[in-house]
This record gives C-alpha cells, structure tokens and sequence, in this order.
C-alpha cells in the first residue's frame, strides 16, 4: 500500500512506508516494470515476495 492509499485508508500508523514498526509487503521483479514493455510485464520472474515483514518467496537465483 503507497503512503497516500494508506492514508486513505487509515492506516498511515501501519502502512504506506518502507520504515521500521511498518508492515512490509512487497515484491522485488527481475526488471524494473515502469521501463519494461507493457507485452512483458506478466512474463517478469518474481525474484522476493514479502508479506507482513516475512519473505514467503525467495527466487532460487537469489
């Protein structure tokens, strides 16, 4: 959740930030999305996904 969709939503306390006593969820991807063309975007490898501060996926490249 962005700091502004956290604040919307109330949550700016637990949300929104990458800062510690903030919940991290998040997803790392092999290349950056905003540069990569919209064809490829759903082929991108998920190299970490992170859930309430835990990775609960971890590329074996990693």
């Amino acid at each position: 959740m962005t700091a502004n969709a956290s604040h919307a939503a109330g949550e700016e306390r637990l949300a929104g930030r990458i800062t510690v006593g903030h919940r991290a969820d998040l997803t790392v991807l092999a290349a950056d999305p905003l540069t990569t063309p919209a064809t490829q975007l759903a082929d991108l490898p998920v190299l970490l996904t992170v859930l309430n501060g835990l990775p609960t996926h971890r590329a074996d490249s990693l």
